[in-house]
């Protein structure tokens, strides 16, 4: 039988920066998304370097949402028995926002023109940004979950022990940090992967 005993509950310091990762892709995301739909009629490369950033911070938020769900899985599984329970909101919420980002990449597979592309993905991801963040911050604040009151226990001091320090003061920036570098990576990978298709 798969069980972690006590060790299941350090996937904190992992499950929970990768959600908040996942909220903060899809918020760069939609920022950029908003100068996409802005920079039309000035330069194609201003366009193309905001689209890449855009495209860059959206897949970022799929890794980070895949990431939380497999470490929330486990979680479950050890604090509730199951991988899986489709009447908690916050595991429905996360299957739609993996949901939400998958769709956003498959639109842009699906458009060969640049301009076009990057209008209509700029705009998938603000239209999708609302229902986003209202399955990521509002609806598990509305319904019982079995999560209890796990932002309380993460924003106020129900943690116990050296987990609050560590996750907020070591885990959260030191993702933060990871995230900087991911995304900074992603884009000079798309401007020479632009640069290299141009010639």
């Amino acid at each position: 039988m798969f069980t972690m005993g006590g060790h299941g509950a350090k996937l904190i310091f992992f499950h929970v920066p990768c959600a908040w990762l996942a909220s903060l892709a899809y918020i760069v995301g939609a920022i950029y998304a908003v100068r996409v739909l802005l920079s039309a009629g000035r330069s194609p490369d201003i366009q193309s370097d905001l689209d890449i950033k855009a495209c860059t911070a959206m897949e970022l938020g799929l890794v980070f949402a895949f990431l939380a769900t497999v470490t929330g899985s486990i979680f479950s599984h050890n604090e509730w028995l199951t991988f899986w329970n489709w009447r908690e909101p916050r595991m429905v919420s996360i299957f739609v926002i993996l949901l939400i980002f998958a769709a956003y990449l498959v639109l842009r597979q699906a458009i060969d023109n640049p301009n076009r592309r990057a209008r209509l993905a700029a705009a998938y991801a603000l239209i999708a940004v609302v229902p986003g963040l209202f399955l990521i911050w509002v609806l598990p604040r509305m319904v019982a979950t079995l999560h209890g009151d796990a932002n309380q226990a993460v924003m106020g001091n129900n943690l116990g022990g050296m987990y609050r320090p560590v996750l907020r003061y070591l885990a959260l920036p030191a993702f933060l940090g990871l995230f900087g570098w991911m995304f900074q990576l992603g884009v000079r990978a798309k401007r020479l992967a632009a640069r290299h298709a141009v010639e």
